[in-house]
Formats: structure tokens, C-alpha cells, sequence
């Protein structure tokens, strides 16, 4: 390199020397330090661009531009050209700075950016090098922004060389440096570019009407977790039968799997071969001679809970009971999602294993349990240092109760006495859950030892549930590595066997229960029996389009599953009052599912907002800058077109990083990018492990039912639109305008018509912006995988889908 800097030193001064022009400048200095020093590509540079405007045509010497951003390089002749640079090393572009030759190549340069929308020009004569933002997106006028300058080769390429290339090689300009420099920041995004700061719909969200009167038995049937119901409930929502799909016909995309966890094959309770795995285990427990040591594994919103309380009450409920003449096993929950970390992990551990002795029959009767757990402490004290008192029946127990209740209120020496004790006449289970409800790996870690600690010092079984993610973040920690977990996979139940359950037990709980309510007209409606209604949901989503939507957008989490249900219950139809009259009248009625898809998008806002939704937006990817926009999809679409091959496949961290890098985005965007993928189920790693570099990654099938479906589906297109950042001026104003007549227009035709418009918009500005990455991909050769074309692809779906919307308001509203 310093041989290089040489010759390049050298070779500026014989050009100096003898005079050169500026196309011997730019062949012979200003090329090679472009592409040998800064590290920048032939894909990249664009030589000799055209740029009219106005009917006048004149060429830029050098357009440099990647995915993300575009720098305009105006090269001149070595000479007097740069006589007024300055020795400040930054200066304002106004004053004196713009006069004479100097002022007239940056205006001339300014031009030259502002008709190309490029945000950021260098001049340079191959050994003076000007930088300044020429477009600006954040108020900040020309002549109020500032100019770095390097005022000699000999010092950009020797004692300033690390500022030089930080500010201009290929791989600083990504990284954002460049416009952090210069502009202070590295976005050029603001928030009231985005629809539903403006907006909140085109009416206020209305519950459903006779949601009030039948919301405490969907509150009890649909709830996330029915651990807290009585044993009867939980028998009939629980749903064993696990989720085995491997091929989705609808969008041709083979399903992943991610890496075993284990060498040996967990056990798997929810399939029907292996359903009574645990309660054998439990069973065993008294014929073992070391304690057990269960991991529950599975993904968020699987059920592990419902699974470890089905267990505990229903599959095993015979082998808890408590008896009176005998001890009997226990099974000490310490549910985690109540602690605190102002508490440490052992204290609430030990306060709720001492809540349970206090509690159970056997633990908190002295003859049964505490008696027997301080014998031998009694045995020692009688014949050692309470020797003289034994004798006095009456003193001594009143010693022995201080020593008893000294450990009472210390609480710890009390509580392992007992369970020592307890675990010698009969099996104890100390189940902790939830332990990943902090995501701080510390405090997770501190939790594992201590119930391992406590576990093993006083010989009981230990049952630990937890996230798969969680446990691949922990499994090479000496804590669990020194511990001989036997593994249970718990694999998510099929959602609509969980919705069907839950459906039956709503109705079954609204069973001849009468209610009136005022109907969309204003007329009161009565309802002889309520669980009618619920037959009409249950029939408009099991076996339907929305029962799918429900289905993909979940993902495989039954929390979310719930939630989204309870939502569409709760606002998803407006109207119940026709429902019922039609359904009385023909014995059937299918809820509009545009209806119930919104209000799953929506959530309990009256506008999509991704903070709020069930569902990530696709076309936003958050980044703050608009060249990224589209990068989510991008990336998604990839994963989507490889997981589409023969067998399926993923494509690893280092292609992603790799292939996002040649097209000029940073490891920090592409970071940012797969973990929201991730985060939103769009995808999955391999690993079960968070989003890195080392990770593998596939599309989950919600995430191929974005790419293959949904950005052709109207209420989709429509929601997520509200949400998504608008960097053009034009199509915003258009946007803009077309909701302001969508919230005016009263006729329900003409204002379908102005939806879709306004759909068609949006969709098409996206095309155009998704079009912007692609082209870099093709122009720098990327693998065919990551230059598919979602968007163009279902285009004529959309359309198809908006007219279709269309002739059914004409159709029904005339």
C-alpha cells in the first residue's frame, strides 16, 4: 500500500509538472484513487453520465452509486482551478468559498446533483478533494452546510489517509460515514411521511355490537393461557396433535425445519405415539435413584405451560392427589413472569417454594412433615447442648420451637429441611417456567443455576421449561453442561383443532343465554340464544379464508392465534344484527372476511401501525433511509425463492451480508434487516439462535404467504400502506390527497374506487422503489435467487383483486 501511495504521490507531481488536462487527471490520478485506494468497482462508477434537464444536456465525469446511496464526483484540470481552498479543513458553503473558479465547479456540481437527486458531491482535481451535501431533505439550506476538504494528495494519502478513506472508500460511504460527516446523520426519513400521522381510517373503529354481551365467555375460552380455569375447561380446550405440514400448495413453498438441538431425538408429548412421555417419567419417579432433570423446549406461543399444567392436572391429576394417611408427590410451580429484578432469583425461588409448604397439607402439619424434618436436629440438641433441659418436657419444647421458628422466619433453612425431608418419603417436582420473560441473559443464567443448585442439594426433580432460542444461548454454560437434561420438544398444535375447541366451549358457555343490543340502524335487537352468533363465527373461519389468514399469520403461536381471534370478535364485524336475521332465514351466514382481516391487521387501533399489529409491514424496513425501504422484502424474497427449490434450503448469514454488501448496504443495516425477519416470523435461523452473521436463515410460511400472497391482497395493501415511509413528493401529495376524499366521500362505490386508486398508487411507487435494488443486483451479477420480482410478479393479481373489489360495491350498493 505505502508502495501505491508513492506512485501515486509521484504521479501527481509529474501531472503538475507538465500541465495535464482533465481527462489525463482523471486516467492517470483520480481513477486509480477511485478504484485502488477507495476501494470502489467498476459496477459502481458510472463514467461520463448523461444529465439533461430542461432541454440541456451536459455529462458528469463521475457517478458512483450502490443501493443505498449515489455520489456525484466532478473532476478538473490540475491547476488554478482550486487556488481559493481554503486551510480550514471544514468550511460554510457561502462567502468567499463560492467565489471565483473554486465557487463556480461546486455550483456547477450542486446542479449537477440536484437534477440526478443525488445527495452528496466531491470536486477534485486529483489532489484537492471537496466534499459537501448538494440535496438536502431536512430543511437545512445550502449555504448553511459545511465543506470537508483535503487541500493536497501528499495529505490525504499520508498523515490524513484514515480520515480519507473513513469519509470516501466504498466501505465507509456504506457504513455511513460520509453522511454522518457531512449532514450529522446517516437518514434521510421523517416521520410525517407516513399516512396514519394524518389519518386515522375512513371511520372511527366500532366494537361489534353484541360483543359486550358475550365477552366474558370469549375472554374464557379464548384466554392465552387456560391454566388459571378449572380442571373441566382445560380437558376441553387442550389439543395434543401436533402441526406436521412440509408443503404449503397455496404459495409452492416447501417448510423448513431447523437444526436438531440435541444428538439424541427428544421426546415429543404432543404426537400420539410419544403423548404419555412425561407422565411415564413423572411415574418413574418413584423408582428412580436420582432425581429427574426435564427440559420443555418449544417456540414462543407452542402452549409449554398448557402442556406442563394439562399434565400436572388432567394426564397425572391421580398420581398428585393428597392423601391424609400417607405422603403423596408434590408439584411446586414458580411461574417466573411474576419476579421482579429488584429481587434476586434464589429469594423467589425460596419465597415461592416456602408459600407452598405453608399451603399443602403435608408440609404445614407438624406431626406429618415437621416433626420428622428436625428430628435429627431435636436428636442432637436433646442429647448435646439441650441435655440438662430435655428432662423439663415442657422447656425443652419450647427451645426447640425458637430453634423451629428461628429457621421459620429465615425462611431458607426451614424451606430445605422440609423438602429434604419431603423428598425421602415421596417424589417432589420443582417446575420453573417462564424464565425467559427477561431477555437479559444474566439474569436467565443466575435463574438456571439457582434451580439447579437448589434442585440438586435437596435431591428432588426438576422440570425446566423455556424457549428454544433460550436454551441455545445457555446450552454450552457450565451450568447446563454439567447437568443431564433429558429433552421434551413441545411442538405447536394445529390452530384450527385449538379454534375449534375454544368455539365449542364459547358456545357451550353462552349456551340459552339471552341479550339485546342496538343494531347498525339504531333498532334494539334481541337474541333469544347467544351462542347462535358464535356458530355463525365458527362457520365464517374454520374451513375459510379468514380460518387461513388466522392460521399463517400465527405462525404456529397459539397466543397470538387467540389474540387475533378475540380481535376479530371483538371489532371484526359491525353489524351482528344481519348476521343473525340471515342466518335465521337460510340457516347459514359467512362474515365478510375483508371485515375480519382488518381488524386482525389493526389490532385495537383504528389505523395500522406495525408497533401495534400482529403483523410486520414488509415495505418498511425501518432503516431511516428511503434507498433501504425495501430491503426487508428483498431479503425476504430470497429466502422465500430458496426455500422454493427442490427440498427447500437456506442461504447462511455470510451470503446474506455478502451478496447486501456487493449492492452497497452495511453489516449493521443487514443486521437490523434479518432481525426484524426474525422477530416478525417473516423467518427463522436455523439455529433456533438470534439473528447473526453465523446463522442460517429460511422463510417461515407466513413469511412465503407475504411474498405469494398478501402484497396482492387489497385490505393488506391498504392497511400496511399506513404505515409505510413515502420519500417521493409527488406520490405523498397524490396519497395524501386521495385519503382526504376517502374520509369525504360518503357513496360506498366511489369510495372502493378511491381505495383502490389509492392502493394502485402505493403499489406502484413500491414497484419503482423495489426496482432501485434490483437493478444493482443484476448490474453486479448476484445469485438468480435474489433477483426475483414479487412485486411485478403479482401485480395483475392486485388488479385483479381491486376490480373484483369494485364490481362487488356495485354489485351490492349499486
Amino acid at each position: 500500500m505505502n508502495e501505491l501511495m508513492d506512485d501515486l504521490v509521484k504521479t501527481y507531481a509529474n501531472l503538475s509538472l507538465h500541465s495535464a488536462n482533465e481527462a489525463e487527471t482523471r486516467k492517470k490520478l483520480i481513477d486509480r484513487v477511485l478504484e485502488e485506494v477507495l476501494g470502489w468497482t467498476n459496477d459502481d462508477i458510472s463514467y461520463e453520465e448523461r444529465v439533461s434537464e430542461d432541454g440541456n444536456t451536459t455529462f458528469a465525469d463521475y457517478i458512483i452509486r450502490t443501493a443505498d446511496i449515489s455520489i456525484l464526483i466532478e473532476a478538473k484540470r490540475i491547476g488554478k482551478s482550486f487556488s481559493l481552498v481554503p486551510d480550514k479543513k471544514k468550511v460554510k458553503l457561502s462567502g468567499s468559498f463560492l467565489q471565483g473558479e473554486t465557487g463556480d465547479a461546486i455550483k456547477q456540481a450542486r446542479e449537477y446533483c440536484r437534477k440526478k437527486s443525488i445527495p452528496f458531491f466531491v470536486v477534485t482535481n486529483g489532489s484537492q478533494w471537496i466534499l459537501f451535501p448538494a440535496v438536502r431533505t431536512d430543511s437545512v439550506s445550502f449555504s448553511d452546510s459545511n465543506a470537508i476538504i483535503f487541500d493536497s494528495i501528499e495529505r490525504a494519502l499520508g498523515e490524513e489517509f484514515t480520515e480519507f478513506t473513513d469519509l470516501l472508500s466504498r466501505s465507509g460511504v456504506i457504513e455511513g460515514n460520509l453522511a454522518i460527516q457531512l449532514i450529522g446523520r446517516n437518514t434521510d426519513q421523517f416521520e410525517e411521511r407516513r399516512l396514519n400521522k394524518f389519518f386515522k381510517g375512513g371511520h372511527s373503529k366500532r366494537e361489534n355490537p353484541i360483543y359486550p354481551l358475550i365477552e366474558n365467555e370469549v375472554i374464557t375460552a379464548f384466554s392465552d393461557s387456560i391454566i388459571s380455569s378449572d380442571t373441566d375447561l382445560l380437558d376441553k380446550c387442550y389439543v395434543k396433535n401436533a402441526d406436521r405440514t412440509k408443503f404449503d400448495n397455496r404459495i409452492q413453498m416447501h417448510l423448513q425445519k431447523r437444526e436438531p438441538l440435541f444428538s439424541t431425538q427428544p421426546k415429543r408429548p404432543m404426537r400420539k405415539r410419544e403423548s404419555g412421555s412425561l407422565v411415564d417419567s413423572i411415574n418413574a419417579a418413584y423408582k428412580n435413584h436420582r432425581p429427574l432433570a426435564i427440559l420443555i423446549l418449544g417456540t414462543v406461543g407452542t402452549g409449554k405451560t398448557t402442556f406442563l399444567q394439562y399434565t400436572r392436572r388432567v394426564a397425572s391429576s391421580k398420581y398428585f392427589e393428597k392423601r391424609k394417611d400417607q405422603p403423596y408427590p408434590h408439584w411446586i410451580d414458580i411461574d417466573f413472569r411474576s419476579f421482579s429484578k429488584n429481587e434476586s432469583p434464589i429469594e423467589f425461588i425460596y419465597s415461592q417454594l416456602f408459600e407452598y409448604i405453608n399451603n399443602d397439607d403435608f408440609f404445614k402439619d407438624y406431626n406429618r412433615s415437621i416433626r420428622s424434618a428436625y428430628k435429627t436436629e431435636i436428636d442432637a440438641l436433646k442429647s448435646g447442648p439441650l441435655f440438662l433441659l430435655s428432662k423439663d418436657e415442657k422447656e425443652f419444647e419450647k427451645k426447640i420451637t425458637e430453634v423451629i421458628m428461628s429457621d421459620y422466619e429465615k425462611k431458607v433453612p426451614y424451606v430445605d429441611k422440609q423438602l429434604t425431608y419431603g423428598a425421602r418419603k415421596s417424589p417432589i417436582f420443582l417446575v420453573i417456567d417462564n424464565v425467559d420473560q427477561f431477555e437479559d441473559d444474566e439474569t436467565q443464567s443466575q435463574i438456571f443455576s439457582d434451580a439447579i443448585a437448589i434442585a440438586s442439594r435437596l435431591n428432588i426433580n426438576l422440570i425446566i421449561a423455556m424457549r428454544e432460542s433460550t436454551y441455545v444461548n445457555h446450552r454450552a454454560s457450565p451450568t447446563f453442561d454439567a447437568f443431564d437434561f433429558d429433552p421434551f420438544h413441545i411442538e405447536p398444535p394445529e390452530i384450527p383443532s385449538v379454534l375449534s375447541r375454544r368455539f365449542f366451549l364459547t358456545a357451550q358457555l353462552l349456551s340459552g343465554k339471552k341479550g339485546s343490543f342496538t343494531a347498525l340502524n339504531g333498532a334494539n335487537f334481541d337474541v333469544d340464544d347467544l351462542s347462535v352468533f358464535i356458530d355463525i363465527v365458527k362457520s365464517s373461519v374454520l374451513g375459510t379464508e379468514i380460518g387461513e389468514r388466522i392460521d399463517v399469520l400465527a405462525n404456529h403461536d397459539v397466543r397470538l392465534a387467540l389474540r387475533m381471534t378475540r380481535e376479530f370478535l371483538a371489532r371484526g364485524y359491525t353489524d351482528p344484527a344481519k348476521a343473525l336475521r340471515k342466518y335465521k332465514s337460510e340457516n347459514k351466514y359467512t362474515l365478510p372476511k375483508q371485515e375480519a382481516f382488518r381488524s386482525i391487521l389493526l389490532g385495537n387501533q383504528s389505523v395500522y401501525s406495525e408497533e401495534f399489529s400482529v403483523i410486520g409491514n414488509p415495505f418498511d424496513s425501518r432503516l431511516g433511509r428511503s434507498n433501504g425501504e425495501l430491503l426487508r422484502l428483498f431479503v425476504l424474497a430470497a429466502l422465500v425463492k430458496q426455500s422454493g427449490s427442490n427440498g427447500g434450503g437456506y442461504i447462511d448469514g455470510p451470503d446474506v451480508r455478502g451478496n447486501l454488501k456487493a449492492i452497497g448496504f452495511s453489516e449493521s443495516d443487514t443486521l437490523d434487516v434479518l432481525g426484524d425477519l426474525c422477530y416478525f416470523r417473516f423467518a427463522h435461523t436455523k439455529s433456533h439462535g438470534k439473528a447473526d452473521f453465523s446463522s442460517s436463515y429460511f422463510a417461515s410460511r407466513l413469511g412465503g404467504h407475504i411474498v405469494r400472497n398478501l402484497i396482492s391482497d387489497f385490505t393488506f395493501i391498504e392497511n400496511v400502506m399506513m404505515d409505510t415511509f413515502i420519500a417521493d413528493k409527488g406520490c405523498w401529495e397524490r396519497l395524501k390527497n386521495i385519503s382526504t376524499q376517502v374520509q369525504e366521500e360518503r357513496n360506498i362505490v366511489s369510495r372502493i374506487k378511491l381505495r383502490a386508486e389509492r392502493a394502485e398508487v402505493f403499489y406502484e411507487f413500491m414497484l419503482t422503489e423495489y426496482i432501485r435494488i434490483l437493478n444493482e443486483a443484476l448490474k453486479r451479477g448476484l445469485d438468480p435467487v435474489w433477483l426475483t420480482n414479487p412485486l411485478e410478479e403479482l401485480k395483475n393479481t392486485l388488479n385483479t383483486n381491486l376490480q373484483k373489489a369494485v364490481q362487488s360495491a356495485i354489485r351490492n350498493y349499486g
